[in-house]
């Protein structure tokens, strides 16, 4: 009895430690849903819009919930990458930087209504997996994602999200229902491109930044941009994985040719 009582006196002087079990990722799925070029930033940079449609696997004792992208990609040139660091590791350098989206995440139940709102930030690397970080006001996300040959999103994302027994409740009862008006949720947002700091060189200052954004022009979105089929990337073999910025930056390479196309023939035609 005496040497129980010793040995439980001794564990009661021991430092006590709490270990916290690490979280488990939630699956990350989903597609492009809408894409269109916006237009050109001061330094030649492209700037595309795009709205991506995802949905967070349950995680813990979280139902599973849609994730709605609307944001703007900015698609780097070799003379204008900025020094900026890995989202995922702040010490580190982002090395082969391709490019560089900013916007809003919305998290939704399966109607669409919206849950939260909250920023979103993605490193597109070149051929690589894409890093990202979603700051919502009841929780924050990181991880990597990745596009295949049919533009779908696959990837992973750790962290928390808190919901209340109002929102839960509003998940449950909206289970399974169809998606909504794509074009209406994200309207509920004001996405504007960011200014990007750091640049290898300075660019133009006195060029136009032209975007149509909020002005009632360029209101096309792109393929699916309403909630039909999501714009198909160029197959690539042994269906390798593609990244973001390679997908959008060769669309809009084909949306510059087009147009470029277009001013040509009119200026032919024009009377001399």
């Amino acid at each position: 009895m005496t040497r129980l009582l010793a040995c439980l006196l001794a564990l009661a002087l021991l430092p006590v430690t709490l270990v916290h079990a690490a979280a488990q990722p939630s699956t990350l799925t989903g597609e492009v849903a809408g894409f269109r070029l916006a237009g050109i930033e001061p330094d030649g940079d492209p700037l595309d819009q795009v709205a991506l449609v995802t949905r967070l696997g349950p995680q813990g004792n979280r139902p599973s919930v849609r994730l709605i992208i609307s944001a703007y990609l900015e698609n780097f040139q070799p003379d204008t990458t900025p020094i900026l660091p890995d989202l995922l590791h702040p010490k580190k350098t982002a090395n082969n930087l391709g490019g560089f989206l900013t916007g809003k995440a919305l998290l939704t139940d399966d109607a669409g209504h919206v849950l939260s709102i909250g920023s979103f930030l993605c490193e597109a690397f070149l051929n690589e997996s894409n890093h990202t970080v979603i700051r919502l006001p009841n929780g924050s996300l990181k991880g990597t994602f990745t596009l295949n040959r049919k533009a779908k999103i696959n990837g992973a994302l750790t962290g928390s999200i808190r919901l209340s027994t109002a929102q839960r409740a509003q998940i449950k009862a909206n289970r399974g229902a169809k998606l909504g008006s794509l074009k209406k949720i994200i309207n509920t947002v004001t996405v504007h491109p960011a200014p990007m700091m750091g640049r290898s060189t300075k660019g133009n200052p006195n060029a136009a930044l032209h975007t149509g954004y909020g002005t009632g022009k360029a209101k096309h979105y792109g393929a699916g941009y309403g909630g039909g089929k999501s714009p198909s990337a160029t197959s690539t073999p042994f269906g390798l994985h593609i990244s973001l910025l390679t997908l959008l930056t060769g669309t809009g390479a084909i949306l510059c040719f087009l147009v470029a196309a277009g001013l040509f023939l009119l200026q032919r035609r024009a009377p001399a």
